[in-house]
């Protein structure tokens, strides 16, 4: 079995190439940008946007597993360019497995199109009311996915990630935990937006790496499963946890709470512990110091 990885330099994909490498899996690497490993991988450069391209890649392929994506801010910024990458590429994406007849194609969806959260913890029924461009596009995929399933017996897998977290999650990614120990280790002060207690569900990236391998090789598919840990941290909780392990006193400002920003979000994990017999293992503060460890021998390289 061979298994393309489109994304395969962002953060995720370089740990799950790291579990495909480790689990001695054949694998394509790709992504837009040069590569980020050694000669020992396959890696091929390109951009989804080119048909051709990712054509290359999934040829060799028989499963395809999406990792790719224009960021949350980003679509912000400019919701065209999101729309564009996000829908746009994984159409290419979709249409070449369709092409190349691939076992599956798994693709990483996120929890936050779930926008309005009317229960908690949020199930993968949970209605969908996404609030930013990012969302809006994951979502859009999902049903994609679904329709080639309908239309040209595309199977697929789908996970909602959570709050993903780990190494090769780099501080100007401005995701949440690299921005914590960032500030916190350089004295600065840290905005809270809102009052704190918006609560997260953290996931360690080697968990969901390991999730996505046991799908590949119990050929799990046709399914939409939430990915995190079913736990709820509080903002300030985190902080404060984080502040601990770092040894430092954190300088604190509380901010309006930014649009498109959804409160008291943990996942509902009956469905993941249903099909995989198991749940995420990596408690949050063992995940913590594993990453701040990296991030340290990150910082003190550049």
């Amino acid at each position: 079995m061979i298994v393309a990885i489109f994304g395969a330099a962002g953060f995720v994909g370089r740990n799950f190439a790291n579990k495909l490498r480790k689990e001695d899996v054949e694998f394509v690497a790709s992504d837009v940008v040069k590569s980020p490993f050694g000669k020992e991988v396959d890696y091929f450069k390109a951009d989804m946007l080119d048909r051709q391209a990712v054509r290359k890649v999934v040829s060799k392929a028989d499963v395809v597993v999406h990792l790719a994506a224009s960021p949350l801010l980003t679509s912000l910024e400019n919701p065209r360019i999101s729309m564009k990458i996000n829908i746009e590429g994984t159409l290419n994406i979709m249409d070449a497995s369709r092409e190349f007849k691939v076992d599956r194609l798994i693709f990483s969806s996120a929890s936050s199109i779930v926008g309005d959260v009317k229960y908690n913890p949020v199930d993968e029924e949970h209605p969908y009311t996404p609030k930013t461009p990012y969302a809006v596009a994951k979502k859009a995929c999902e049903d994609y996915l679904r329709v080639y399933k309908e239309l040209f017996d595309l199977d697929y897998l789908i996970f909602r990630l959570f709050n993903v977290y780990g190494p090769w999650q780099y501080p100007e990614s401005r995701a949440l935990i690299p921005l914590v120990y960032k500030t916190l280790t350089t004295g600065k002060i840290f905005n809270i937006y809102g009052d704190g207690s918006a609560t997260r569900d953290f996931i360690y990236v080697e968990d969901v790496s390991d999730f996505f391998y046991q799908a590949i090789q119990e050929g799990i598919k046709n399914e939409i499963i939430n990915l995190g840990t079913g736990k709820a941290t509080s903002i300030l909780e985190l902080v404060k946890l984080s502040s601990e392990l770092l040894e430092v006193k954190p300088r604190l400002a509380y901010k309006p709470a930014r649009p498109g920003e959804i409160s008291n979000f943990v996942a509902d994990t009956i469905k993941l512990e249903k099909i995989f017999k198991r749940k995420p293992g990596v408690p949050l503060k063992e995940g913590l110091r594993h990453t701040f460890s990296w991030l340290k021998e990150f910082s003190s390289d550049q």
